[in-house]
């Protein structure tokens, strides 16, 4: 097993060394032109209708009597402006949009893809007028995360937003009709609604006029706005022709959640939970490794049990928090606190996989945790973090032993995270991204009638595919919520359409049409992200950002192992070396005890 050089060292040595992409771009060998043509077409997706409302994706719904001349559009290359091709701004044929309730999940992913596209773009030395567009899809999406991170008031991230005025007065109005908006406390002074529950409400931080957001946002909303600020911001800094103080304005919303998080809430005795404008904690904020379950009193402090998936998610936001800002307080939270006193990367790499269930995995759980460790590998620089981030790439990510673990998934989106910050990628890596991006269907991509098995073929436990060869043998126990799945991942051509393919059951069977145009955010985040990581040199996949980690003493107990000398994402520790090479704080409970009380806790979550 190869050894990597200490982090600084080895930045200046990679930059003389050829990259080799996951996915080779136009002048590179291996060059998928029909992958990039059909990708192009989601770009366009993108810039025209997902992105038309916020500048973050959404999922537009197209009038029926619409959908001819969206396809047409489609059809050609020559225009692409829909309004020049068609004389119909896009808002006249949308008949609404949705998902703004997922808009830090859905959008953060899809913020990846416009961020990478932009630097690879620069990078290689695109022509200028395709720079010029990925710039401003960038510019367009930091605006919108700004107010994402600042309409509730400081330290509260939204977990939507939407606009109720255009951006630009001479265009149509939005479509769809905007929600009834409750007031954040009664006239008493009691917050309302009276459940906690996801409301829409008016701006409370000045200067959102046209603007209105949801709130109780939960983890998987705040860790997809983490890592789609911190992209974006890593594509605006030290670009000249980038709008002047954007980089920084997008820096602020995200530090203040930071600060906010680094408070200890009194209901919990603990810090690391998401507080909403009307004073309350949100009901799927907790991002402390010492929460277990929802709802739940924290573990006591010396308790052996941590939750790793919540250690990944709560050291990302902060971690990110601090790339972008330098702050030193948040800085020393992280190193000092969360790594040093809590040992949480050791954490994440113990039982943070404990998410992959068999048939009953809940994919928005492992699409969680793919973002914390993506953006753990975007961002982090101290050799003892990433080597527990490898060993739990590697542990409780790729081959966790389930059958429906990244290994066996092939989810593009997770392997190109895997091949980007993982030791050792698998030579077939690229194959399996290139084979599944090319498998979604070109743009428009309407949602399809996607029926493998009727009721007979259900209780038969056996179907024959709408392709008329495929046998699909059902599982005998239900997925997640209690779907239907398959007992293996269903293949692309077969498989049912969804808007969002990282959070969905690749096992999934059965789904029907609808006129929703799925966005295509999911694809462009895997796509961008292999064109821009290289399988050989795992450093130049860090930000080129990144900050110098700030000093630590770890204090936690355990079992001593070496890889803490190693500073690259994809550094594998020699075969004696016992995983990842840290002090792991196992602090005497056995592994199994751990794990099955983190898989009752996440058997409990919401989505």
């Amino acid at each position: 097993m190869r050894r990597v050089l200490p982090f600084v060292a080895l930045s200046l040595w990679s930059s003389s060394l050829a990259a080799a992409p996951l996915l080779p771009g136009p002048s590179q060998p291996g060059h998928d032109a029909p992958l990039a043509k059909l990708v192009d077409g989601y770009q366009r997706q993108q810039d025209v209708f997902a992105t038309a409302e916020l500048g973050i994706s959404l999922n537009p719904w197209i009038k029926p009597e619409a959908i001819a001349g969206v396809r047409a559009f489609f059809a050609q290359d020559a225009e692409r402006d829909f309004r020049a091709f068609s004389g119909k701004h896009p808002f006249e044929v949308v008949e609404r949009f949705n998902e703004h309730e997922d808009l830090g999940n859905f959008g953060g992913v899809a913020s990846v893809g416009v961020a990478a596209r932009f630097l690879t773009l620069k990078k290689q030395g695109a022509p200028a007028a395709e720079i010029a567009r990925a710039r401003d899809a960038v510019v367009r999406a930091a605006r919108g995360w700004i107010v994402y991170g600042s309409i509730g008031g400081p330290g509260v991230v939204a977990r939507g937003v939407r606009r109720v005025t255009p951006l630009d007065p001479s265009w149509p109005p939005i479509p769809g009709t905007a929600p009834e908006l409750v007031p954040l406390k009664d006239a008493s002074g009691q917050p309302l609604p009276k459940g906690k529950t996801a409301t829409w409400r008016a701006p409370v931080a000045k200067g959102f006029d046209g603007w209105i957001w949801v709130d109780d946002t939960s983890k998987d909303q705040v860790i997809g706005y983490a890592l789609a600020t911190a992209w974006l911001w890593d594509a605006l800094k030290d670009d000249p022709e980038a709008p002047a103080g954007l980089a920084d304005e997008l820096a602020r919303p995200l530090v203040a959640f930071a600060r906010a998080l680094m408070k200890v809430a009194p209901e919990k005795g603990v810090d690391m939970c998401a507080r909403d404008a009307d004073g309350r904690l949100t009901t799927f904020g907790d991002l402390n490794a010492r929460l277990i379950a929802k709802g739940g009193d924290a573990l006591p402090e010396d308790s052996p049990l941590r939750n790793g998936f919540n250690a990944a998610l709560g050291s990302a936001i902060i971690r990110a928090a601090f790339h972008v800002s330098g702050e030193r307080d948040i800085g020393e939270f992280y190193y000092q606190d969360l790594v040093g006193k809590r040992d949480w990367p050791a954490a994440i790499a113990k039982n943070a996989g404990a998410i992959f269930l068999g048939t009953r995995t809940n994919f928005s759980n492992v699409n969680m945790l793919a973002m914390a460790l993506a953006l753990l590998g975007r961002v982090e620089t101290d050799p003892y973090v990433r080597g527990q981030l490898s060993s739990a790439l590697r542990s409780q990510f790729w081959d966790v032993g389930s059958d429906r673990d990244v290994s066996h998934v092939k989810q593009a989106w997770f392997d190109a995270i895997y091949g980007a910050y993982g030791p050792t990628p698998p030579a077939e890596l690229r194959a399996r991204v290139t084979e599944q991006l090319s498998g979604f269907q070109p743009a428009p991509a309407m949602q399809r009638d996607r029926v493998n098995c009727d009721e007979a073929e259900i209780a038969a436990g056996s179907c024959l595919a709408i392709d008329g060869k495929t046998t699909i043998a059902l599982a005998t126990t239900p997925g997640h919520n209690g779907g239907l799945v398959a007992k293996t991942i269903v293949p692309m051509s077969i498989r049912p359409d969804t808007d969002f393919a990282w959070r969905s059951d690749p096992s999934s069977v059965n789904d029907g049409p609808a006129n929703r145009m799925n966005p295509g955010g999911d694809v462009l985040a895997a796509y961008w992200l292999g064109r821009s990581c290289d399988l050989d040199d795992a450093q130049r996949n860090v930000s080129p950002f990144g900050r110098a980690a700030l000093p630590y003493t770890r204090t936690t107990p355990g079992e001593e192992t070496d890889a803490g000398a190693d500073a690259g994402a994809n550094a594998a520790p020699a075969d004696d070396e016992g995983g990842c090479g840290c002090r792991v704080g196992a602090r005497g409970a056995p592994m199994s005890v751990m794990v099955l009380a983190v898989v009752v806790a996440l058997l409990r979550r919401r989505r």
